[in-house]
């Protein structure tokens, strides 16, 4: 039952999807026409039967690619975000391979047409699949398009399980009742306990389901095997909840070594492709940024100058990526060897130690403009959390679990938890838990939000003394 509603689903977003991309092409077509009629181009627009070979080929090579980026397998569990970046990539793969077959055919392709086409399947495909989820999110909070669920384990993995899926009643995967060896209750969180474990397979008979989640609590681990075995001779959907509630982690991916499962705990975000799309984004602002405050930062250098002895800016060494120690560059806010009786402390309010200008930069956040030229060089990234010094991060990664987590990505200028006021003289527990949603949930979105909410929410903050 649950196979044959999956080849329907699929059968439906491929229908959808062929839809799309022959609509792209159509709307290529008239923006190509547009672009004629306003004279933006001296060329001839050719007749639409000119297009049709090249836009079959697109067809057949875009039911290929998605199909081989699993495109196509269900996504009840899989954020909307991730599907729109993993089929914005497969409209890549197929524009490119269709771009360079249609050249090596010698088909008549325009590059404004073809990037037409690009531009219209993207903003196309993103609708298409938005409006379907939609559909399928109506449909199923309402109770339609329901599977129904057991789940093996009634401890603390098999409760938060419940919750979640109660929770998000989009994803159409109603708990039907738990399996366990409970013998003082019989219903728990409003759902009856059948049992013992050892009569899975006649549990299943009587009271059929569509998917079991396998959830066992920690002291139940040894039964996995066992109970996984006992499924496999079951007409179900058997899915496996690894018990990770007690680790701090971040985004999870899980890879294949042959035969071998391996779960990666500590997947950083920023790595691959991310990585240089991340790259080229600091690159980018940063080098904006520098050239648009370059005669505040020269006036703000000869004020310091001139109103303290010592040097403009300040050096300091903070870590980043993986740990890797870097110079952080600052205007001097302070008298110079600040620390020499102090050692490393944060700045209190109304510290003596600060200058009558240096507080005026803390307030503004203004001394800080020179880490614009730490991004730039590569050694701390626009949004991220905020670069620590190596003594206080030795103090702090044994006393606040998760802590060296935030260091799975490059330190940044402003951060999802400077932004909500986690800053200075805040909860360090709080400040980590903002820290890890970024790393956990990051996108350019994000980066771009986080950047748009910094002049209002991260400038002037009442912690920065």
């Amino acid at each position: 039952m649950l196979k044959r509603h999956h080849e329907l689903i699929r059968s439906l977003f491929k229908a959808s999807d062929i839809a799309t991309a022959a609509a792209a092409w159509i709307a290529a077509y008239g923006l190509r026409q547009l672009a004629g009629q306003m004279k933006l181009t001296p060329h001839k627009l050719p007749e639409f039967s000119t297009f049709i070979s090249p836009m079959l080929l697109s067809l057949v090579l875009m039911l290929l690619v998605f199909t081989r980026q699993g495109l196509y397998e269900p996504k009840r569990t899989k954020k909307l975000l991730a599907e729109i970046r993993d089929i914005s990539h497969a409209i890549f793969v197929t524009w490119g391979l269709t771009y360079l077959i249609a050249t090596f055919m010698k088909l008549d392709l325009s590059r404004i047409m073809m990037f037409s086409v690009l531009l219209s399947w993207l903003i196309l495909a993103f609708f298409g699949r938005l409006l379907t989820r939609k559909a399928l999110w109506w449909f199923r909070s309402r109770g339609l398009n329901i599977r129904h669920a057991a789940i093996i384990g009634t401890g603390r993995l098999g409760q938060t399980l419940f919750h979640r899926l109660k929770k998000n009643k989009w994803i159409g995967i109603a708990p039907r009742y738990f399996i366990g060896d409970s013998s003082k209750r019989t219903t728990l969180l409003d759902i009856d306990i059948r049992g013992p474990l050892d009569n899975i397979d006649e549990i299943l008979s009587q009271q059929p389901v569509d998917i079991v989640f396998v959830a066992l609590a920690s002291d139940d681990q040894n039964k996995t095997e066992a109970i996984v075995r006992k499924l496999t001779a079951a007409n179900v959907d058997v899915r496996l909840v690894p018990n990770l509630l007690p680790f701090h982690f971040l985004h999870h991916d899980v890879t294949q070594l042959d035969s071998m499962t391996i779960i990666t705990l500590t997947h950083s975000p920023h790595q691959g492709w991310n990585s240089f799309v991340k790259r080229v984004f600091d690159l980018v602002i940063s080098s904006f940024l520098i050239a648009l405050f370059a005669l505040p930062m020269l006036i703000i250098a000869l004020t310091i100058k001139f109103t303290s002895k010592g040097p403009v800016f300040y050096r300091q060494e903070r870590s980043s990526l993986i740990g890797k120690p870097f110079k952080i560059l600052k205007f001097r806010t302070m008298i110079p060897n600040a620390e020499a009786e102090t050692g490393a402390t944060w700045t209190e309010q109304n510290d003596p130690r600060v200058t009558a200008f240096g507080k005026h930069l803390r307030k503004t956040s203004l001394d800080e403009l020179p880490q614009l030229f730490n991004v730039f060089l590569g050694a701390m990234s626009m949004v991220g959390p905020r670069p620590e010094r190596p003594e206080l991060i030795e103090r702090f990664r044994k006393q606040i679990p998760g802590y060296m987590l935030r260091h799975q990505v490059k330190a940044g200028l402003t951060g999802w938890a400077q932004v909500h006021g986690f800053r200075g003289q805040t909860s360090l527990r709080k400040r980590i838990q903002y820290d890890l949603y970024y790393i956990t949930n990051w996108s350019l979105l994000l980066d771009l939000w986080t950047l748009i909410l910094t002049p209002f929410r991260g400038l002037f903050n009442t912690n920065a003394y």
